[in-house]
């Protein structure tokens, strides 16, 4: 019986280990993983609660990457990784584009996707920059339950391009500790 669950959490490892950013899995302990991002040449910026901040080069691009871990076991659930700042909407929806084909030439089409802004802007009105820091841009395109990973690129309201890596697994993980920190607190 042993040799079962031995070989099923050999197997459940390789299955959530097997998803990354940067080579980096999205999955195990906060700092093992801070430990591989600061090998590739990344730094700590800040440490916050239950998130490191780092800055680094990915893909020949500077990114702030935001690593999420559970509260109790430090086990990292998700990272969120922000691109510079665009300062006109034809290069931030140029750059958005060019990950989301990227994502999709990886994971296949997307799950959900959106282009689209809410009134009363339009993209041509000349005002799309400033719908972007209204939220008022629904640029996004997610991929849902890929080997354990769901993924997102968006155009956040900081005129950035937005990553996201969940490790579905761990984000449950994440819901049962934060909840036991809550009603611990009560």
């Amino acid at each position: 019986m042993k040799k079962y669950i031995v070989i099923a959490l050999l197997m459940f490892s390789a299955v959530s280990f097997g998803q990354s950013f940067d080579g980096v899995p999205i999955s195990g302990n906060i700092d093992v993983a801070v430990s591989k991002f600061k090998a590739k040449g990344y730094k700590v910026s800040q440490n916050a609660e239950s998130a490191v901040i780092m800055k680094g080069m990915v893909a020949g691009e500077e990114v702030q990457i935001f690593v999420l871990y559970t509260p109790k076991t430090k086990v990292v659930f998700k990272l969120t990784a922000y691109f510079d700042e665009k300062n006109t909407w034809y290069s931030l929806k140029s750059h958005y584009e060019k990950y989301v084909q990227i994502m999709t030439e990886k994971y296949g089409e997307p799950n959900s996707s959106y282009t689209s802004f809410s009134n009363p802007y339009y993209e041509g009105d000349g005002y799309e920059m400033s719908a972007v820091q209204l939220e008022k841009c629904n640029y996004a395109a997610y991929w849902m339950n890929k080997d354990n990973l769901t993924l997102g690129v968006e155009i956040s309201k900081y005129k950035q391009v937005k990553l996201i890596y969940e490790n579905d697994i761990n984000v449950e993980l994440y819901k049962k500790e934060r909840g036991e920190q809550q009603k611990n607190i009560f």
